[in-house]
């Protein structure tokens, strides 16, 4: 099985919860399956250790398993599946390496947004300034080109401090939450 399939499978094994729970778990997968491969491991060896891929999201469902194959007519007993112990993030020094990265990351873009969301909201402000400059500007030298130059000087300023205010806020969920916190 290749880790596509098995996320694919490990996905719609997944359906009863949120979308953003899904994402969550098979983000997780993929960074085990990142980390297998950068020890040498192939995908079907990641594969065979993870098992069956809806035995991992019965973990996330309701933390049991039915057996791999019920006998004709018997009813399924279910047992409580805990995972590799590679699947526990507590126990992998990876993880712990991303998340101490993460968090002085989350610092550091924390310092960041002091300069960075004062400056997002000066350069949409100044929307208003141009504004006013270009109705002064278009009374003194009526012409069409003036107009054009104040509203994409407008359109131009509102965007990048939106671009700006939209990045540093992405930064920051993202680091928080990768953080560990």
């Amino acid at each position: 099985m290749t880790k596509f399939e098995f996320l694919q499978r490990l996905n719609n094994s997944l359906m009863p919860l949120s979308i953003p729970e899904r994402g969550e778990i098979i983000q997780d997968f993929e960074e085990h399956f990142a980390a297998g491969l950068d020890m040498g491991k192939t995908e079907q060896q990641i594969c065979d250790e993870l098992g069956a891929p809806e035995a991992c999201a019965a973990q996330y469902l309701n933390g049991a398993v039915p057996p791999q194959q019920p006998s004709q007519g018997a009813r399924p007993v279910y047992t409580a599946y805990t995972g590799p112990a590679s699947l526990n993030p507590n126990n992998d020094p990876n993880n712990k390496k991303n998340q101490t990265i993460w968090k002085v990351l989350f610092f550091i873009f924390l310092f960041g947004a002091f300069v960075v969301y004062p400056t997002a909201l000066g350069l949409m402000g100044a929307t208003v300034a141009v504004i006013i400059a270009g109705i002064l500007a278009v009374a003194v030298v009526p012409t069409g080109w003036m107009a054009v130059l104040m509203i994409s000087l407008c359109v131009a300023l509102f965007t990048a401090g939106l671009f700006l205010f939209l990045l540093m806020t992405w930064l920051l969920k993202t680091s928080y939450k990768r953080s560990g916190f």
